[in-house]
């Protein structure tokens, strides 16, 4: 991304300081978050409403602000002088289903912005989308550039990035926890009900050994019990013969209209006159790989982070298992790819990692039955023949189980320190509906590039619910970015569906830059 100067940010005087942020002064920290020693943070932006993602254009910074719920408008606003959010484009101000939430990503890039979101698509299922608009006219400008993703299910179209060439690279998550849509994708995820029909798209051609799945409990007015679904099929289909193929979605052949499967990473030329023809599979495997960045120091390189499968659960005269196909202790993961090679397999849905070492299991390794709550051993639901000639890929890193390590950027500066070293956000578990039984995550963690090492870098002073959702302080981070020695860092706010938390206007952007103390005590930037 461009770099700006400190006296170029938006709201950001010559001298560097940042305007006051919610009950916080000039150089003072949010009171709830224990920093590394050596930096100041600082609000920067406030009165976000469940913001995801930041970028940058000249002296100007911009943030999605996701709509995830009924009652929020997914919309992309400038901040302004005082650190306050200006709307710029709002599903409003376009035809219905043209940009539907939730937004997952902004990206500045040749003098446009470019969106990640959902619009309404193919069978009328909200399908994944791409879209650019120039920011001095973002009604009449408004295009969309690739559409019918597989983003109706659990997980959307996310990060978008470009190489040194210009083409565009994006992630896309999985529609179910584990390849097999089942009551969960209703009880906890919510979407069942209104597109019965939707699953799982496969990135690449699939054969399944015909392992059938029975609903472990009923939903009134959508499924009997013991409702049988095969994976990557939709709920409720029945049983399938052991060699079934599953084709990959493409734009030369889709599948019920999908032009792409789930669970990928995904390029193509933005600049063609049909982008959608020089779509291509970059790696597949992935459960939800929320976040995607280029090595500054090896452009050929692409890393991603992955969030882990679940034990979907609900609140049914105690919390129970409601999915079909639970796994445990699949945590987070950090992957690296080859960019515009082969497409390379990272493992799912079949095949885990060592929460350790990286090294790749099969989901048969007892650890992955090991949870909280009782579940079957899960088993293979790919044909045997097939998985045999799959080589998946290890990972370079683990974080922390159910801490929902998303989005990301390197370290290239020597005052902020640690370059080449990676900083995640870990916006936290989703407790008790992901299975996680505390609260996990919300704070940014550092990857040493070296040795895959993970380790704190922000912290909360306790995992408690007072002082993770305080409204003023430090939250959910969801997204980090570098602009030379100043980290940003956007904080989604207070939201935690699983325990009836969701605070509009509480999302924000902060600030972490290097500090030292002159000679009087005086800080200094």
């Amino acid at each position: 991304m461009q770099a700006i100067s400190d006296s170029q940010l938006n709201g950001c005087p010559p001298n560097g300081k940042i305007g006051d942020g919610p009950d916080n002064d000039s150089h003072a920290s949010p009171e709830n978050v224990v920093l590394p020693d050596g930096y100041s943070l600082q609000a920067f932006a406030t009165g976000l409403t469940f913001p995801t993602a930041i970028t940058f254009s000249n002296d100007q910074v911009w943030v999605s602000e996701s709509g995830p719920t009924p009652d929020t408008v997914p919309q992309v606003v400038q901040i302004g002088p005082d650190g306050h959010p200006i709307p710029v484009l709002s599903s409003d101000q376009l035809p219905a289903g043209v940009l539907a939430g939730p937004i997952t990503d902004i990206t500045f890039h040749d003098g446009e912005i470019w969106v990640a979101h959902r619009q309404v698509g193919a069978n009328g299922w909200l399908v994944g989308a791409i879209s650019k608009f120039d920011p001095a006219n973002p009604v009449d400008t408004f295009t969309t550039v690739l559409t019918n993703l597989p983003s109706t299910g659990d997980h959307y179209t996310e990060e978008i990035t470009f190489d040194a060439s210009g083409r565009l690279y994006f992630s896309q998550g999985s529609a179910t926890n584990s390849s097999v849509v089942g009551p969960d994708n209703e009880l906890v995820s919510g979407w069942l009900s209104q597109f019965p029909d939707f699953h799982d798209f496969a990135a690449h051609d699939v054969v399944l050994n015909g392992t059938e799945f029975h609903a472990p409990v009923s939903i009134p007015g959508l499924n009997p019990e013991n409702q049988v679904t095969a994976p990557f099929m939709p709920f409720g289909s029945g049983p399938i013969a052991p060699g079934t193929v599953i084709p990959a979605a493409t734009p030369d052949a889709p599948q019920e209209g999908m032009i792409a499967g789930n669970a990928a990473v995904y390029s193509f030329d933005p600049t063609a006159d049909d982008p959608a023809s020089t779509l291509q599979l970059e790696g597949w495997g992935f459960r939800n790989p929320f976040g995607i960045g280029f090595d500054p120091f090896n452009p050929d390189l692409l890393f991603a982070t992955n969030n882990g499968a679940d034990i979907r659960s609900a609140p049914l005269d105690g919390l129970q298992v409601v999915e079909s196909r639970p796994i445990a202790n699949d945590f987070d993961d950090l992957f690296v790819m080859n960019a515009g090679g082969t497409a390379e397999f990272f493992g799912w849905p079949d095949f885990f990692h060592d929460p350790n070492t990286g090294a790749v299991l099969p989901v048969t390794d007892p650890l992955f039955a090991q949870g909280d709550l009782p579940i079957p051993p899960p088993g293979f639901v790919l044909d045997e023949n097939f998985r045999s000639g799959l080589q998946t890929e290890p990972a370079v890193a683990q974080f922390e189980y159910h801490s929902s390590a998303n989005k990301f950027d390197f370290s290239t500066d020597d005052q902020f320190g640690s370059v080449g070293d990676l900083f995640v956000a870990e916006t936290g578990s989703f407790v008790p509906v992901t299975g996680a039984q505390d609260l996990v995550g919300y704070k940014v963690v550092q990857v040493d590039r070296d040795t895959g090492t993970v380790s704190d870098f922000i912290t909360h002073t306790s995992n408690t619910v007072d002082d993770i959702f305080d409204p003023n302080g430090f939250n959910k981070p969801i997204d980090i970015k570098f602009q030379d020695s100043t980290m940003f860092i956007v904080d989604f706010g207070v939201f935690e569906p699983g325990l009836n938390l969701a605070q509009p206007e509480t999302g924000k952007v902060w600030i972490l830059s290097p500090t030292t103390n002159d000679p009087n005590g005086a800080l200094l930037e």
